[in-house]
């Protein structure tokens, strides 16, 4: 039988670092082999999401023709990319490095090429051969197109084009607003710098009002942006690409505006990491912010929480000047429906925050929990601006009380990340509530109502769906999942338990509770009547959840089930559909 020469391609990405020739000055190829085939340098774990190879402009990749028997070959580049010459490393200026005398087409058995245009470019590789080449490749990575496998004359000819697509840089653009009426515009092709900081216009605000900053970048297809706004309220805010950010002032004076920075991360797309090359850039904002007083009351701006270290703070629409002696002229109460407590705390310590004018601080002389409810109200008149404003009085204003982190593990099945359950089943689709067809809540044939799906997402890749066509709500209608299955089980205590939720516009449905233990210790019920469509929105149940005993994996009582059922949801009909995600249980300190 006659052999067929094997033709070996290797194909090494070195986008960003030197390469290191040295590693295959030793390699031998086979002499005797069947087939056509190509190894390909990637990282395994981070698939691209098309076929094609994915890198920056102005990157270049170091290509090896490793073949056997090849009486020719040529690499064969597009117009704007370039064959550098040896003896560059990463960190030289490459395009000192071009090689004009070999223009488009080399013949040299190594390539170093430039990739000097952004979109959809092929590199050729045209091998000839004396004996015919067959392609023996993995499909699941083609990015590569075999232009031609023909004979010519007495030569076979192998003609190989590879695909990438190749990234612009980033070119940060975006505008800012006053009113929803534009000061200011920046286009791509606008570089400011900070050295030209004194031609910069100065737009006024009074102080507790702000600026609208929109991204509008699309040059580099970045994909998220931050906005670094030191003297703002945020003063860091991130979003994804193209969308708008509010940004309070506070503080009196005039600032610059601070940056942008524009970047390209890594994003899952139905499911599949996107492994587009990763690039950051910051553009400064040529502009300067002047606060100034505020034609309004000085007041409370409704931003008032407990922090770790139990003191309680809370915001005014503009800087406070120092005080002394208005602890009394606070009053901060604390109830605790589960132990009976309603009790008035006194407050130790009144003063403003270090380092933040805004901010008022209360230290108080007793312990306060999370499970308590805390409101604090102010009547007094000598805490002034510095505007000379006096702080005006408030009453009863709920203080949001600082909780720790999530108990359940992150990005596993309380998030519906890992696909057919998590430890012990923690959920398992197919399982439950599939309904005949006729809505009759019996286990048969029939779409899933709850299923894991990658649709839409919170954070992750995944979610849980609930999918009701046109039928009354069946009976049998729930998702499971062991609460305790994880190494550590489930402590017990009392636990505040979230959902984020997303409501597809037409959805009428009003509740859905979770169900604790088996048999049931405990019903949670979440209220979803009032939120926001289209959007996802962080629900959380009416009541904490008791958890009266320490679980394990082993427990009966672990079980624990999401329903939604028709007593819940008076008169509602027609078609739903909504997402759970990012499943929460944050325990609660209890009370003694």
């Amino acid at each position: 039988m006659k052999n067929i020469k094997k033709y070996i391609l290797f194909f090494s990405l070195l986008a960003l670092l030197s390469c290191e020739e040295d590693s295959y000055k030793a390699y031998t190829a086979p002499d005797d082999l069947s087939d056509v085939s190509w190894l390909i340098g990637l990282d395994p774990n981070r698939p691209n999401i098309d076929a094609k190879f994915k890198v920056n402009i102005d990157t270049y990749i170091s290509f090896f023709d490793l073949s056997q028997g090849a009486t020719s070959h040529q690499w064969i580049l597009e117009e704007g990319n370039n064959f550098l010459k040896e003896g560059f490393t990463s960190s030289d200026t490459l395009s000192k490095f071009i090689n004009e005398e070999v223009g488009l087409i080399s013949s040299d058995s190594k390539a170093h090429i430039l990739f000097g245009k952004s979109g959809i470019t092929k590199i050729r590789l045209v091998n000839k051969f004396t004996e015919e080449v067959s392609p023996n490749v993995s499909e699941d990575r083609a990015a590569y197109v075999i232009v031609n496998s023909s004979k010519e004359e007495d030569e076979h000819v192998m003609d190989v084009a590879f695909l990438f697509d190749v990234y612009a840089n980033i070119l940060p653009a975006f505008s800012v607003l006053k009113d929803g009426v534009e000061v200011l515009n920046v286009t791509e092709t606008d570089i400011p710098n900070i050295n030209d900081e004194s031609t910069w216009p100065v737009i006024e605000v009074e102080a507790a009002t702000g600026l609208t900053f929109v991204d509008k970048s699309t040059v580099g297809r970045p994909n998220r942006v931050t906005w670094l706004i030191p003297d703002g309220v945020p003063s860091q805010a991130g979003t994804l690409a193209q969308l708008s950010q509010e940004v309070k002032f506070y503080k009196l004076g005039t600032y610059s505006a601070g940056t942008i920075r524009s970047l390209r991360q890594l994003q899952i797309v139905n499911g599949v990491v996107d492994n587009a090359p990763v690039a950051s850039v910051e553009k400064v904002i040529p502009l300067k912010v002047k606060v100034v007083q505020s034609s309004q009351p000085f007041v409370f701006d409704n931003a008032l929480k407990e922090n770790e270290n139990e003191v309680i703070e809370f915001r005014v629409n503009g800087e406070v000047k120092a005080f002394s002696g208005e602890e009394a002229n606070f009053t901060v109460n604390v109830k605790n429906a589960a132990t009976g407590f309603d009790q008035d705390i006194a407050v130790q310590t009144a003063r403003v925050k270090e380092g933040n004018a805004t901010f008022i601080e209360l230290i108080l002389s007793a312990p306060i929990y999370n499970s308590d409810v805390v409101t604090v109200s102010y009547n007094g008149t000598t805490i002034l601006s510095a505007d000379d404003r006096s702080l005006a009085p408030f009453t009863n204003q709920k203080v949001q009380m600082y909780f720790g982190d999530n108990v359940l593990p992150a990005n596993s099945w309380g998030s519906f990340e890992p696909e057919g359950g998590g430890v012990n089943n923690a959920f398992a689709t197919g399982k439950y509530f599939i309904p005949g067809g006729q809505g009759n809540g019996q286990f048969g044939a029939g779409e899933e109502i709850f299923t894991r799906s990658t649709d839409k997402s919170y954070e992750g890749g995944a979610s849980m769906r609930y999918k009701l066509p046109d039928i009354a709500i069946p009976t049998v209608n729930l998702f499971g999942f062991g609460l305790a299955d994880g190494p550590g089980g489930m402590p017990a205590g009392t636990y505040q338990v979230s959902y984020w939720v997303y409501i597809e516009p037409g959805t009428t449905l009003t509740t859905f509770r979770m169900e604790f233990g088996n048999p049931v210790l405990d019903y949670l019920y979440f209220d979803i009547s009032t939120i926001a469509k289209g959007k996802w929105v962080r629900v959380v149940a009416d009541a904490p959840a008791v958890i009266p005993v320490d679980l394990s994996s082993s427990d009966a009582q672990r079980r624990t089930t999401l329903r939604v059922l028709a007593e819940d949801n008076p008169g509602v009909s027609g078609a739903q559909l909504m997402y759970f995600d990012q499943l929460s249980l944050i325990k609660l300190e209890e009370r003694k």
